[in-house]
Parts: structure tokens; sequence; C-alpha cells
């Protein structure tokens, strides 16, 4: 017996399953965490978590008023 293509099955011959996706994740650039989305949404750009994005807005707006002082 010869090895090689007698085994191989044809990918016509297997069977197809669509695939549904409930939703995808991306990884945050700050922290590296990793969010889920919807998949008819978009992640956001630059990649920053919800939670990353409050903290540098706050860090930026302590940074000003201590800097007004």
């Amino acid at each position: 017996m010869t090895h090689g293509s007698s085994n191989i099955q044809p990918t016509s011959d297997l069977p197809m399953r669509s695939a549904t996706w409930r939703s995808i994740q991306w990884i945050c650039l700050v922290c590296g965490g990793a969010e889920e989305i919807a998949p008819d949404e978009e992640a956001p750009t630059p990649p920053v978590c919800p939670t990353c994005h409050r903290l540098a807005v706050a860090e930026a707006l302590a940074g000003l008023l201590g800097a007004r002082r």
C-alpha cells in the first residue's frame, strides 16, 4: 500500500457548516483585556476599552487642573 492521496478526502465531500458569529473579540492596547462586540459593530480606533478610555480622560483632566493652579 502506498502513502498519499488514497486516504485523502476531496473537499467537496466534506460537510459544509455555516458559522454564525454572535460576538467578535478585540484586544485593548492599554490593558491587554479582551472586549466583545456584536458582529455588526466596529471596534474603536485605536482599540482602547471603555475603562482605559475613562481613566485616560480623568488623568488628562487632572493634569489640566493641576497646571491651572
